[in-house]
């Protein structure tokens, strides 16, 4: 049975959760070291520009609800009207039984926008060979409790093939800290910033070697390795584009990176979409 809290003891506990988030994001976004590898949670591009309105219309932002309040923690991308990809780690590093909503159609998620769908998450499914934290099947896909409207503003992303190689220049697109820094600075716009895909060899090598970091072969890396560009925390979950013949598709997930954000040789990590399509097609149904 509920418990009706009066206003003062609501007041206090609304604080002290978001007193608990801060803490969460602080943490999170914190330099411990030049050597030192991170999942990318709640963040935004290093290195973009301000995207255009409804340039990225399939990505949306993950919002925890805290109370009545929801603040964003990790990117995602819309597969179909009920299904929403992201990061495993966007779920299962939060606190069990947090609530999710996502913002689709959303631009400035610092104001009430008239083109946004707010939805709640009503399941998520981690793929089984995630092992938490930093790991190459950082995925999971969001049943949303209700449909979307697909319009300009909330279309669905183009998923490549399975086993479809990612290469060439692509575009990574999210809210996530643009600070090199220690200190986090989040933008209220959603950030993009072309970036080249890398090859596997050459992420091994910038990342210490073989088995030297949570790098595998399912992974997508991107540069530049000259340092300054890169997804950082809050990105975690968003989608990483390649645009071919005026088709755009999702070829990653950003998952990891190291801290600072931005450092010279090192790159950025992604989920590779299609090694998980057929995985992502049997769930998202």
């Amino acid at each position: 049975m509920s418990k009706m809290l009066d206003s003062r003891h609501s007041t206090s506990a609304t604080m002290k959760l978001l007193g608990l988030l801060v803490c969460l994001v602080a943490t999170v976004a914190a330099a411990p070291g030049k050597d030192h590898y991170e999942l990318a949670r709640g963040g935004r591009v290093v290195g973009g520009v301000n995207a255009l309105p409804n340039e990225f219309p399939s990505i949306i932002s993950l919002q925890r609800l805290i109370l009545t309040l929801s603040a964003h923690i990790c990117g995602g991308s819309i597969i179909s009207q009920r299904w929403v990809l992201t990061a495993a780690h966007c779920i299962t590093e939060s606190p069990e039984n947090a609530r999710f909503a996502i913002w689709a159609g959303a631009h400035d998620i610092t104001v009430a926008e008239p083109n946004r769908q707010v939805i709640n998450v009503d399941d998520a499914i981690v793929h089984p060979e995630y092992l938490g934290g930093v790991n190459p099947s950082d995925v999971a896909v969001l049943r949303l409790v209700s449909y979307l409207n697909f319009n300009q503003f909330v279309q669905p992303s183009v998923l490549p093939a399975q086993g479809d190689l990612a290469t060439g220049a692509a575009t990574l697109a999210g809210w996530g800290s643009t600070s090199t820094g220690s200190n986090p600075s989040m933008p209220a716009i959603l950030q993009k910033v072309q970036k080249p895909i890398i090859d596997y060899a050459t992420c091994e090598e910038a990342n210490g070697g073989a088995g030297n970091s949570p790098l595998g072969p399912t992974n997508v890396c991107t540069g530049p390795l000259t340092g300054g560009v890169s997804a950082c925390s809050g990105d975690s979950g968003g989608p990483l584009y390649v645009t071919s013949n005026g088709v755009r598709t999702q070829v990653g997930i950003v998952s990891w990176g190291w801290m600072p954000c931005g450092s010279i040789g090192r790159p950025s990590v992604y989920v590779g979409v299609a090694s998980y399509r057929n995985w992502i097609d049997s769930q998202a149904v």
